[in-house]
């Protein structure tokens, strides 16, 4: 039988957290459920584990590569080997819940027009405490839901919302593979930000959704980010200039959101090498892309310390990147 919900987990050397993620993917309430864990080159046990595991559980499918091909390439062969017609992501270190996740897919079934869904979600951050809301640190997201709770259709606006900041969490995610397959899934050749990309590119396509409640549990890892900001902002620029075209036909607007984004990600870039004028600079051009409370207030930090009136450690990397634009992916 056809499965009505495929789960994609990619996973590279996860033994001590991959067990968690498979557990909250399994008490989803929904028949037949389909688990696809891509072990993407592990070396310390998970693939051993994952043998163990699959070999008395039919709703699991493991799927061995050798070598460590990276995220994109891991989650794309698990759309090609789910059934479903809807596939949900979940990395290796998050987890599901469960009741939430399978009400929205009953959702996302009845409407066929919808062809992304994601969630609010909560974060666990490094030092055990949990940060719940996580859309709400995306102020021109907040202002289109005007408080509006349930599930919300972002209709015309999708693209720009998405382009302009991202508020989705991979882990959640919802997708109709019919359209994943259309647009190639995710680019392989973005080591970073690709979610991101895909989130743009399917809101480009068809209808997107958002969900109020708290659906997923994000796990931000200590320097998962920071250890290289150079590339990732590298990766953030192309993604901009791969859509900013489309923007500004369509949505101007999103356009000065995303260069702002982009101008925030140099800022942290300046800031983290110690170069204080430059950071500076960079967030007052954020500020004037993007005038709001949010920028208003890492300019101030950033004036506060070229003044020499605070430390230069306005606010580490892994939370602006992970709150203005995509997810770091991890597994």
């Amino acid at each position: 039988m056809t499965p009505r919900l495929s789960v994609i987990i990619p996973v590279r050397n996860g033994l001590g957290f991959v067990g968690r993620a498979i557990v909250s993917a399994k008490a989803i309430p929904v028949a037949p459920l389909e688990i696809v864990v891509i072990d993407d080159g592990s070396t310390d046990g998970t693939t051993e584990f994952l043998q163990m595991l699959a070999k008395d559980d039919p709703q699991l499918v493991v799927i061995h590569r050798d070598g460590d091909h990276g995220a994109s390439a891991a989650r794309n062969e698990g759309i090609a080997k789910a059934r479903a017609d809807i596939v949900c992501f979940l990395d290796a270190d998050d987890a599901l819940f469960a009741e939430p996740i399978a009400r929205r897919l009953e959702w996302h079934e009845a409407h066929p027009e919808i062809v992304l869904s994601f969630s609010n979600y909560e974060t666990v951050l490094p030092n055990g405490s949990i940060e719940a809301h996580f859309a709400g640190y995306c102020p021109r997201f907040q202002q289109f839901l005007g408080g509006r709770q349930g599930i919300v259709e972002l209709g015309g606006a999708g693209f720009g919302l998405l382009f302009g900041e991202n508020p989705v969490c991979t882990t959640g995610g919802m997708a109709r593979r019919s359209a994943l397959f259309a647009l190639g899934g995710f680019a392989r050749e973005l080591r970073q930000a690709e979610d991101w990309d895909l989130w743009i590119r399917l809101a480009r396509r068809g209808g997107v959704a958002y969900s109020t409640g708290v659906e997923a549990q994000h796990t931000a890892r200590e320097g998962s980010l920071s250890t290289d900001v150079d590339d990732r902002t590298r990766h953030i620029v192309e993604v901009v200039r791969r859509h900013q075209s489309f923007a500004w036909r369509h949505c101007p607007k999103a356009a000065f959101a995303a260069f702002s984004a982009v101008e925030i990600a140099r800022a942290e870039q300046s800031r983290l090498a110690k170069r204080n004028g430059m950071a500076w600079a960079r967030y007052l051009t954020a500020f004037f892309l993007l005038p709001n409370a949010s920028r208003a207030r890492d300019f101030a930090r950033a004036t506060a310390v070229l003044l020499g009136l605070r430390s230069g450690d306005i606010e580490s990397f892994d939370e602006r990147a992970s709150r203005t634009i995509g997810q770091q992916p991890h597994r």
